[in-house]
């Protein structure tokens, strides 16, 4: 016979079962919001998403869970159990600390807003957006009120630990403090070796072929395409999960680069989602280790693997398979330079954390009020000029290019910064392995390794660790090593 602990823990298994399960719908129809829904269907989407919310909230808000949580603290459980129940207690303080109401209002102000956010970005008026953006930042601004109080923190820190959740406000500020000192003359470094060289122009290829393209090569690194998509969005992103992940990526018929790299990120996400383990998929243990690590996995495949002379080689040989020619000097200087650009997601890798840091400082600005949402656009462009010396020429080119805000999701820009530095220390520590990254050949094959390491070594464990252990066993968390390999790679 069980034991009454033991019997709880398997009650809170099937709570949270129905949690996850209407969380992985909850995806698939944001997913849907995104890429094929009809314009006109915005309302009666929102009023969907508010309804799935608060059944995912009345799930968890059962009177029963908490008493079943102290029951099965006294039970006797294996490593993964006690780990799911750790995490079991952490999701569900987080989650009832919003009113449900709470919950349901944000959920529908985000996608009028998205919707709102797609139309803006294609002309000069940011009033349109802002005014469905006010909206939401006062519903965050609440929501951040809530989990600040329940986690004793400041809000901004309540709000990034959503995605991480050991993250702390002095560790993000430490991060940043670093490099806003660091960078400038480190991508000032890069932009004189590379403007010595010739620039031969932006590869071009015709949209059918960038699609037949990224399919080839994410089969190649070995998404599955039994268990997921690839489709074409405004804005690069992935959902889903397990057995069911759809991922898309934004074409320009102009940047046959674009595409490719942002479908590359996302295979990140997707390859860790694939390989978080299945028998825990249902539960808070079998997700990933938040979302600097995602990030770390997706800027590690994007940035660190894609940007070296031996994925070109693998270009090179991928166009010769499907009868294509291959410009391999214009993929290699538009792949490897450094040059500061407007748009975050066509970065390079040592311009791409100040990016990052131009939304941290305005997140948490925007945060605290000091930062009215009708100067957005200014400070945006004073900041750009500052961290990058661009100016964006639109809105889609600036302060509307990203999606996050519009979604309501202010504190997860620094898991980019973070992943940034995970995926530079993740790619040192395959090279001191001689797992095949540093010179691929032109060989599909060759990606199987390096699917495996991942897999067995990040994506496996789940949340089994807490973040703190997993970065330790990895190194990732090495700030002069991420400065060294920018160093070292492109200066």
């Amino acid at each position: 016979m069980p034991s009454n602990g033991t019997a709880a823990y398997r009650d809170l298994e099937e709570i949270f079962a129905q949690y996850y399960y209407l969380k992985r719908i909850d995806s698939v129809l944001q997913w849907d919001t995104a890429v094929v829904m009809p314009a006109g269907s915005t309302e009666g989407r929102a009023r969907q998403l508010a309804a799935l919310q608060r059944s995912m909230q009345v799930v968890l808000a059962d009177e029963k869970v908490p008493q079943l949580l102290e029951s099965a603290a006294a039970a006797q459980l294996s490593p993964w159990q006690q780990a799911n129940l750790r995490e079991m207690c952490a999701l569900y303080q987080r989650s009832t600390a919003l009113p449900e109401d709470l919950r349901g209002a944000l959920s529908q102000a985000c996608v009028r807003c998205e919707a709102v956010w797609r139309e803006a970005r294609k002309g000069r008026e940011f009033q349109a957006f802002a005014t469905y953006f006010s909206d939401v930042l006062e519903l965050v601004r609440e929501k951040a009120g809530f989990l600040a109080e329940a986690g004793g923190c400041d809000p901004y820190e309540a709000l990034m630990r959503e995605y991480d959740s050991e993250r702390t406000l002095a560790q993000c500020q430490t991060l940043f403090d670093t490099l806003q000192v660091s960078l400038p003359p480190l991508l000032q470094r890069a932009q004189q070796r590379w403007e010595e060289r010739p620039a031969p122009g932006i590869p071009s290829l015709s949209l059918s072929r960038q699609k037949k393209l990224c399919r080839v090569v994410l089969r190649d690194l070995g998404f599955n395409f039994e268990g997921g998509r690839l489709d074409q969005s405004l804005h690069p992103f992935t959902e889903g999960g397990y057995d069911d992940i759809r991922i898309t990526t934004a074409y320009d018929s102009r940047n046959a680069c674009k595409g490719l790299l942002g479908a590359i990120h996302e295979y990140g996400h997707a390859a860790y989602d694939a390989g978080l383990p299945a028998q825990w998929h249902s539960q808070p243990v079998g997700r990933d280790r938040g979302m600097s690590m995602h990030e770390g996995m997706a800027l590690f495949h994007e940035m660190a693997l894609a940007r070296t002379p031996g994925f070109i080689n693998y270009l090179e040989h991928t166009f010769a398979r499907l009868g294509w020619p291959f410009d391999r000097a214009a993929y290699s200087h538009y792949l490897l330079h450094v040059k500061p650009g407007c748009i975050r997601i066509d970065a390079d890798e040592v311009s791409y954390p100040a990016h990052i840091l131009l939304r941290y400082r305005m997140e948490r600005a925007l945060l605290d009020g000091t930062l009215a949402v009708a100067d957005i656009p200014e400070c945006w462009n004073t900041h750009m000029q500052d961290l990058l010396g661009v100016q964006p020429k639109t809105l889609a080119q600036g302060c509307l290019q990203d999606i996050h805000w519009s979604m309501g999701l202010l504190g997860y820009f620094p898991s980019y910064a973070f992943g940034a530095v995970y995926a530079a220390n993740l790619y040192a520590k395959l090279a001191q392995e001689d797992v095949v990254v540093c010179a691929i050949q032109p060989c599909a094959s060759d990606f199987d390794v390096l699917s495996t390491w991942l897999r067995r070594h990040v994506a496996e464990h789940g949340a089994f660790y807490p973040e703190k252990t997993l970065q330790a066993n990895l190194g990732l968390n090495n700030v002069p090593g991420y400065l060294a390999y920018l160093e070292a790679r492109y200066c």
